[in-house]
């Protein structure tokens, strides 16, 4: 996904908003996201990296610091695992957008539904379990540090 169309669809935000507003742990967001990058409705233009616990979004720090400056998001590293959560803010506009976009961009509202099928699937699920889905596992069979 490039950068403009990030800044556009907010993919990280609607994802947090779709998991009733808090995520716990790092694996399982980017999992999450991964998951979604790879479904049938979302173009392949977002890059994830192969790294150690498999495949993450390189973007998703910066991303979430920026959120958090526009308290839209929070962010509590300070204990394992990291949760993030949406404010009210951050859900009036994910919710707002998506309202706005499924008017004005065809497919949206399927990229939305695959979307919400994910985070409905991973909701109750560890990082670590989410891991061990086939779509992660062959991302994770690819070469450390490429792009997947």
């Amino acid at each position: 996904m490039t950068d403009d169309e990030d800044e556009v669809y907010h993919p990280r935000l609607m994802m947090l908003d779709d998991f009733g507003g808090e995520i716990e742990g790092r694996l399982k967001y980017h999992k999450s996201l991964y998951q979604y990058r790879r479904s049938d409705t979302q173009p392949d233009d977002w890059d994830f990296r192969r790294e150690e616990h498999g495949p993450l979004d390189p973007g998703f720090s910066s991303r979430m610091q920026s959120y958090e400056d526009l308290d839209m998001a929070e962010v509590d590293e300070d204990e394992e695992p990291h949760r993030f959560r949406i404010t009210s803010k951050g859900r009036r506009f994910a919710r707002g957008l998506s309202n706005g976009l499924s008017k004005l961009r065809e497919g949206f509202d399927e990229q939305r539904e695959s979307m919400k099928e994910i985070a409905s699937r991973n909701r109750g699920r560890s990082g670590s379990e989410i891991e061990q889905d086939e779509d992660v596992q062959d991302a994770k069979d690819e070469p450390y540090q490429t792009d997947v």
